[in-house]
């Protein structure tokens, strides 16, 4: 049943992400790097990296009607963030490159995207990484993220460790690397809209084009 019900979420999801005009992903990109380095005068890469102020970002290359991160990635670049994104190694595990404007691209093996040409990192090789930005095509109030349904993601989220139980709704510690969902506003939903299952790993910050929002008790605003 939750898998008939994720297939319908995404269907409907993916058709309103197709139905968007060109002024939507458009607007979007220079507001997603707002959010993720300047909203309100704070920056969502400086408020995970602390007192650093620049550290390393996991993030990803958008493709298709995905909102668009070019100009973010480009952003965290700039500001001193070492970037690192993903490539898709056999066992639908994820394995990372360093990202820099202009990089070499190439068609991956086993999946219907382009990656960076480079070194290819386990996780751990990249040393202390202060966050993640992770597609989705909705994140929910209580964290629950629904992907794109390949599963690479959940794998690599369940190997950071429990993820912050307030994402559930009850108090805990905080995450060692703040897990971020990227969608449009409209697709950051009320908590329990979205099916999940126990294989689904939460997150515990959306990033938006209209700003940047942390979950938990207390309403999720914090960068908007």
């Amino acid at each position: 049943m939750t898998s008939t019900l994720k297939s319908a979420w995404r269907s409907r999801l993916r058709a309103a992400r197709r139905s968007m005009d060109d002024g939507g992903p458009n607007s979007a990109a220079a507001g997603l790097a707002a959010a993720g380095l300047a909203t309100a005068g704070l920056e969502w890469a400086g408020l995970v990296a602390g007192a650093a102020g620049t550290s390393t970002i996991c993030a990803y290359i958008s493709m298709g009607h995905e909102p668009p991160t070019g100009a973010l990635l480009a952003a965290l670049h700039s500001a001193g963030h070492s970037v690192f994104v993903p490539i898709c190694v056999e066992g639908h595990q994820l394995a990372w490159t360093a990202w820099t404007p202009g990089v070499a691209m190439a068609r991956s093996l086993l999946a219907p995207v382009m990656e960076p040409v480079g070194e290819r990192l386990p996780f751990a090789r990249l040393g202390p990484v202060a966050g993640v930005l992770v597609p989705a095509l909705a994140v929910d109030t209580a964290g629950v993220r629904l992907g794109q349904g390949g599963g690479y993601y959940d794998r690599f989220l369940a190997t950071l460790g429990a993820a912050p139980s307030h994402t559930l709704g009850s108090e805990g510690a905080e995450s060692a690397v703040a897990r971020a969902g990227v969608v449009y506003e409209n697709e950051l939903l009320a908590a329990g809209s979205l099916p999940h299952d126990t294989l689904d790993q939460p997150v515990d910050w959306v990033v938006t084009p209209a700003g940047f929002h942390k979950i938990g008790a207390g309403g999720p605003e914090i960068g908007s």
